[in-house]
């Protein structure tokens, strides 16, 4: 499993870890999981750490296109905060930040960071 999920009970933020290289089928098995645990412990914060994220194979537009737009769809009934740590590889940059421009046009609360820690104090500055 190229990812690992923890929680940050005193400020309310679930947060995943992406270690390696995954297919675009294991990063919807991470995002369910992830919005599941939000639901069972009524989290509205979650923090993405792609640093080390990397997605193996051909990805469509389209695949990327309804990945970002479901963000929204997914979340209709418990509005989340989302904060993305960027990849370092470029391509999969390219890649989540199209589908993060895809989710916020949906309506979907999200916001991209280079650095952990600036996304940390951004979550942990909002109220939700």
């Amino acid at each position: 499993m190229g990812y690992q999920t923890t929680i940050d009970d005193p400020h309310g933020v679930v947060e995943i870890r992406f270690s390696e290289a995954i297919r675009p089928e294991e990063h919807l098995k991470a995002r369910n999981e992830l919005l599941q645990i939000c639901r069972d412990r009524n989290i509205r914060k979650i923090l993405v750490d792609a640093r080390q994220l990397e997605i193996r194979g051909e990805t469509s537009t389209m695949t990327l296109f309804d990945f970002g737009a479901s963000w929204a769809d997914l979340t209709r009934d418990m509005p989340v905060l989302l904060a993305g740590v960027l990849p370092r590889d470029t391509q999969t940059q390219k890649e989540l930040m199209f589908g993060d421009t895809v989710a916020f046009n949906r309506g979907f609360v999200t916001r991209a960071f280079d650095d952990i820690e600036d996304a940390r104090v951004w979550l942990r500055s909002t109220d939700r």
